[in-house]
């Protein structure tokens, strides 16, 4: 079941994987990255059954941590730092629908990698319908509306020069 789960959350985001377009949004004062798949910002045909009918945008995201450091004194056996190397959260790529008109998000889908690019944890949302109560609006001066203000406006100008 886990490896299914897998396949789906990786598939949900391997549709931008074929040419991604990485483009840095914002960094947090932690120093995580957040940057955005400029290839990945499309139309999106779910709709939401409480709102008039809104144009939804998909998007790829990813969140690169910094490195952890290990606050254990001494040195690590070589089964410890494997552990620790397979275990630690590098980056985590997730697929959102974007609602420009309010600016809010619901995150679609997420996979979770470590340093080694292996997978820890993935998940896809297995909601059929979304009200907009499962999108969470984003507040002013904020990344997550840095991020939606920045995939919006590339949506548009992709839009307009077609």
């Amino acid at each position: 079941m886990k490896r299914l789960s897998v396949l789906l959350a990786g598939g949900a985001l391997a549709v931008s994987a074929h040419a991604v377009n990485w483009s840095k949004v914002s960094e947090s004062p932690t120093g995580t990255i957040f940057s955005l798949d400029l290839s990945s910002v499309e139309s999106s045909d779910i709709s939401i059954i409480d709102d008039k009918p809104v144009e939804n945008i998909t998007v790829s995201i990813r969140k690169t941590y910094p490195v952890q450091q290990n606050e254990t004194k001494g040195t690590k056996t070589n089964r410890e730092a494997k552990v620790n190397k397979d275990t630690a959260l590098h980056h985590s790529d997730q697929q959102l629908l974007i609602s420009c008109k309010d600016a809010s998000y619901y995150t679609r889908a997420y996979v979770n990698y470590s340093i080694d690019n292996k997978v820890i944890k993935s998940w896809q949302s297995d909601k059929p319908i979304l009200t907009t109560k499962d999108f969470t609006i984003t507040g002013p001066k904020t990344i997550g509306r840095t991020i939606v203000e920045q995939a919006c406006k590339n949506y548009e100008q992709a839009k307009q020069s077609v």
